[in-house]
């Protein structure tokens, strides 16, 4: 979809094609962050390989340039970092819910139905 915009030979500059990355592939793979706890290690590879060659093309840069420099370089963290930084997040507002959801949804059933 965002190959031919990101290719080399493209005149959108670096930062460009990194936020053209963060805007539409990143918040496909952060909308379902809760589910990749439990994904086996080779979907999750999938999404890692994802991330890795959209910044590569974005930067445009060689294959004997490390990911882990692209990355740094940019600013973007790893997608197992994000991911975890993520789900930690999810979960420390799920501790702050004071009811299940269940006696929640049930009460808004109430007031909806009176």
């Amino acid at each position: 979809m965002l190959g031919p915009i990101l290719i080399r030979k493209s005149d959108l500059c670096v930062m460009n094609g990194v936020l053209l990355y963060k805007q539409f592939i990143r918040p496909l793979m952060d909308y379902t962050c809760p589910a990749w706890r439990s994904a086996a290690r080779s979907h999750a590879r999938r999404l890692k390989v994802l991330q890795s060659k959209c910044l590569r093309l974005a930067t445009g840069a060689p294959l004997y340039i490390s990911k882990y420099q692209i990355h740094d370089e940019l600013g973007v963290p790893l997608f197992a970092d994000h991911i975890r930084a993520l789900i930690e997040n999810f979960d420390s507002k799920l501790a702050d819910v004071k009811k299940p959801p269940s006696t929640a949804t049930r009460e808004i059933f109430k007031l909806t139905a009176g």
